[in-house]
């Protein structure tokens, strides 16, 4: 196999679209559209990597916020100084962040005469998370089953 020199092949090519005016143009219009096909094909791929970041951070956010509220309420209630039976379907405690755009709301629902659910949402822009805490009535006191 001959060997040819660089030179050459960069002169035959130039030679090529020098000689012959619709070949530089069409060139010129392939290179384009690769151009711009893989900027349009990045910029999806941004904005997809993006869209799908933010979703989890605010289902983190939101699943953050009902296990802190869960927390706070699970030691109130245990304590003794939230009777769960009082708040028999209404609403024990709701909070809202506006900045980050956070609401959280804790229900008391009755089971049966003995047992409890507080449920707890959170909210955090589009996503939502639900966290049930179930209690067992004794006497005067309550004990989380769950």
């Amino acid at each position: 196999m001959k060997r040819q020199n660089k030179t050459v092949l960069y002169r035959r090519a130039k030679d090529i679209l020098r000689n012959n005016e619709g070949a530089s143009i069409v060139l010129v219009t392939i290179i384009s559209i690769l151009v711009v096909t893989s900027v349009i094909i990045l910029s999806v791929s941004v904005n997809t990597l993006m869209a799908s970041a933010d979703k989890q951070y605010y289902q983190d956010q939101a699943y953050e916020a009902a296990k802190s509220m869960g927390s706070a309420l699970d030691s109130l209630i245990a304590g003794g100084n939230l009777p769960l039976d009082e708040y028999n379907g209404q609403v024990l405690v709701s909070d809202e962040d506006p900045e980050n755009l956070v609401k959280v709301n804790a229900v008391a629902r009755s089971k049966n005469a003995e047992y409890f659910d507080v449920i707890i949402t959170a909210k955090a822009a589009d996503e939502e998370y639900v966290y049930t805490l179930t209690y067992f009535k004794s006497g005067k006191m309550f004990m989380r089953v769950s």
